[in-house]
């Protein structure tokens, strides 16, 4: 009986230094269930094109010079021909994020057309955030089961808790007379 009680006792001795341990290691407060929060934030850059229809601008004022004589003979043909050709003009302007595109379209002295296209690119930002309120989880612990008098059951113990908020549990030691037990444990919530 005394090396019965010899034994229980030296492995009594090392359950309670390794509950010591434990609860050196865990913190004093209560804990309370944290969220989790997963946050990607996503930068897409949108381009809007547009361009406006051709159109003739209307003359504000005209300021006439008047010349009395030429020093140099004159070619009147090439100056018909240049008064009559027609000639493009593009002008585009880069602004951090507007390009501008202005064509002119110029003959006989005059803007025939006028034609704006412009790109805009602004940056549109989507944050996705995705919260695990109750997500899984795994426990690990030491059980201890007897009355005043005896030990009957000293061991480790595993406890999953699944998502639909359901707990299993497993345990592995010996009781009183050192044979192995094996221990299940099945809980539900109650409540919210």
């Amino acid at each position: 009986m005394k090396k019965y009680f010899k034994n229980i006792q030296s492995l009594l001795i090392a359950v309670l230094v390794v509950v010591i341990f434990l609860m050196r290691q865990c913190s004093g407060g209560s804990i309370e269930p944290t969220e989790r929060v997963i946050r990607d934030t996503i930068i897409e850059y949108v381009t809007i094109e547009k361009e406006y229809p051709v159109y003739v601008p209307k003359v504000k004022y005209v300021t006439k010079v008047d010349i009395d004589t030429f020093s140099t003979p004159i070619d009147t043909s090439a100056i018909l021909a240049d008064y009559y050709a027609i000639r493009t003009y593009e002008d585009t302007q880069v602004l951090d994020s507007l390009d501008l595109t202005i064509t002119d379209t110029v003959s006989q002295n005059q803007i025939l057309g006028r034609k704006i296209a412009y790109n805009f690119t602004y940056p549109r930002k989507t944050i996705i955030e995705k919260h695990y309120i109750n997500q899984r989880e795994l426990y690990f612990g030491l059980g201890l089961a007897g009355n005043k008098d005896q030990i009957q059951y000293l061991g480790g113990e595993m406890l999953y808790k699944n998502k639909k908020k359901q707990a299993l549990g497993l345990g592995i030691g010996v009781d009183q007379t050192l044979a192995p037990v094996i221990s299940g444990r099945m809980y539900w919530k109650l409540g919210k």
